[in-house]
């Protein structure tokens, strides 16, 4: 049974990225509002979707899931800080025209959950390994 668990909480961990990683292409502008003062910022949107497909995808194949869990982690924590500067500055959630400020600092809030979450599916498929 924890097994079948595992195997659907890291299916819905890729689902969830892969999702995200579409509205990224499909509201870019939303994103760059994030990224105000970087240079190319819907490259940086654009590639940033790349990726969150390519570590979707990783995080599906046996062989590299540990590894993918742990970058997908790392790359939670690379983002962090544009979803603070969205929040310190009321930028409202892509695809919006305004988002409650509250929904905006419990953003921050889910992102160590996220962490947490990627973590949990590499520390249980460590122990499926063992």
């Amino acid at each position: 049974m924890k097994r079948i668990l595992h195997i659907g909480s890291t299916y819905a961990f890729a689902l969830l990225f892969i999702v995200a990683g579409v509205f990224h292409v499909i509201e870019p502008s939303g994103f760059a509002r994030m990224m105000s003062g970087w240079p190319f910022p819907y490259g940086i949107i654009y590639a940033t979707a790349c990726l969150e497909w390519l570590l979707a995808v990783l995080l599906l194949l046996p062989n590299v899931r540990i590894v993918a869990a742990k970058m997908i982690a790392v790359y939670l924590v690379f983002i962090f800080p544009a979803n603070l500067f969205a929040a310190r500055e009321g930028i409202p959630f892509p695809g919006q025209e305004s988002t409650e400020q509250a929904l905006l600092w419990m953003r921050l809030i889910g992102q160590p959950i996220l962490i947490g979450w990627a973590m949990s599916i590499a520390k249980r498929e460590k122990k499926l390994k063992q």
